[in-house]
């Protein structure tokens, strides 16, 4: 009777033992492209509260190749390291109608990593007061006024639109959403902001011809990035 109920203790830790190893191997890894695929993912089907618009839809692979990045790291990339940058926000129309490309053009090249910064908190804003000076409303943090630095020569003048419709510039630049920046070991060697010029409408999904024409920038600015060497981004 004793080896019985030894035998019955053995049989039930050998059965805990199994259910726990199980449960440990059910558990779901969340990379951060799971996390980025439900970030942008999220608002399909949602209507954009300013506009009454919806969103474009986004699809990404549960494998894609985006890697968040914070500012500080983004900072050491720009300065000495090599990679495929790109700054945007789930909620910018344009963001969402390019980066299903991206991720194409990243698979055709090759391109394991693309590091992602999210810059809708991070960025000041100006706005115009009622005798159309420029009054900044929010500041920017720290990091994101160094990135605007280090990418200065390519990025846009930043202006903004009074009740008449005339432009007002405001003296600065801006990072606009979507900007993808390829770095090679510390120099930027390719810059492309936006979309495609004939995208006239962020909410208006691109066509065929113009995806095509967009992914055939991406590849080029990936490819001139990592012309000659494979380290970081690879």
């Amino acid at each position: 009777m004793f080896l019985v109920l030894i035998g019955i203790i053995i049989l039930i830790a050998c059965g805990c033992g199994f259910l726990a190893l199980q449960k440990v191997e059910e558990t779901p890894i969340i990379t951060d492209a799971i996390k980025i695929k439900e970030e942008y993912e999220l608002l399909n089907g949602k209507i954009n509260e300013s506009n009454n618009l919806n969103y474009p839809v986004v699809t990404l692979s549960i494998d894609n190749p985006f890697v968040y990045r914070s500012e500080s790291e983004i900072i050491d990339i720009l300065k000495n390291r090599t990679g495929i940058i790109y700054f945007g926000f789930s909620s910018c129309p344009w963001c969402r109608s390019i980066l299903p490309i991206l991720e194409e053009a990243a698979r055709e090249v090759g391109v394991a990593q693309i590091f992602y910064l999210d810059i809708q908190n991070i960025r000041d804003v100006l706005e115009l007061d009622e005798n159309d000076k420029v009054v900044t409303s929010k500041e920017g943090n720290n990091g994101y006024y160094q990135i605007v630095e280090l990418l200065d020569e390519y990025l846009s003048e930043y202006s903004l639109e009074n009740k008449e419709g005339k432009e007002i510039s405001t003296g600065k630049k801006r990072l606009f959403a979507p900007t993808v920046v390829g770095v090679l070991n510390g120099k930027i060697v390719s810059f492309h902001e936006g979309s495609v010029d004939s995208q006239k409408n962020g909410f208006e999904p691109l066509s065929d011809v113009q995806k095509e024409e967009l992914k055939s920038i991406y590849v080029d600015l990936i490819q001139k990035t990592l012309e000659g060497t494979c380290n970081d981004a690879c």
